[in-house]
């Protein structure tokens, strides 16, 4: 039996950190605007305050006095489970409308689910065709429209009725989804916002991207997030 001391330890941590970079680099980037921050929002497990904190950011970047029209907020949520009983991204629309009122500060808002499993869907009453891989393309949408107001863009983009891990509701409910296409969806998401914002110079956009858990929680394929989202 091998003792473990400090010396290899530290040789360990270098062999570990020297994995991560290689595998890190060997991934295809996004290709993204650099000219307005995005963040990601994280927390291990559930009800710890992920979607309080991104409501927090929301709020105190769309409602201010004075708000100019050219300020914009997408808030984005690639993976959603226990949905539709659930949905952080109705949360956020929900409390961002109700505190534009309460301060009666106008803002335009909107709330969108692009894709679910069957049931996630038959859950809404919606009559859906289902793909290959069992989801169905939903474009559910609820918005309320200010003329010349900030704006606030809520997408839900893959959607699970069961509250479990993702990976396990994808399993149970037939519908998966592979990491390429979520880590596509995202780009596309991202950069529609962004690329409208670098056309208008004096926008004003912050992107929110809130995970299902933490960096070690599984995404729909199984695949850790600190893995997918790298």
């Amino acid at each position: 039996m091998i003792p473990v001391t400090a010396t290899l330890i530290r040789h360990r941590l270098r062999h570990l950190r020297h994995r991560i970079r290689f595998k890190s680099t060997s991934v295809s980037p996004f290709h993204l605007p650099l000219n307005h921050p995005t963040y990601l929002i994280w927390s291990a497990n559930t009800s710890l305050g992920k979607t309080l904190v991104s409501t927090g950011i929301a709020a105190s970047f769309l409602l201010q006095q004075p708000s100019s029209s050219a300020t914009k907020l997408l808030y984005l949520k690639p993976i959603q489970t226990g949905f539709p009983s659930d949905s952080d991204s109705r949360f956020v629309f929900s409390k961002l409308d109700s505190l534009s009122l309460r301060r009666q500060i106008p803002i335009s808002i909107s709330n969108s689910v692009l894709h679910s499993s069957l049931p996630a869907a038959k859950s809404l009453g919606l009559n859906v065709e289902v793909s290959e891989s069992g989801m169905c393309s939903l474009n559910f949408r609820d918005e309320k429209t200010v003329t010349g107001a900030p704006e606030l863009l809520c997408k839900t983009l893959y959607a699970w009725e069961a509250a479990i891990s993702p990976h396990l509701a994808a399993e149970r409910e037939n519908a998966t989804v592979e990491d390429s296409v979520v880590l596509q969806m995202i780009e596309k998401c991202l950069k529609e916002e962004m690329e409208c914002g670098v056309k208008s110079e004096k926008s004003d956009l912050l992107c929110l991207v809130e995970t299902a858990g933490g960096v070690a929680s599984p995404g729909p394929s199984g695949t850790l997030q600190c893995d997918l989202y790298r």
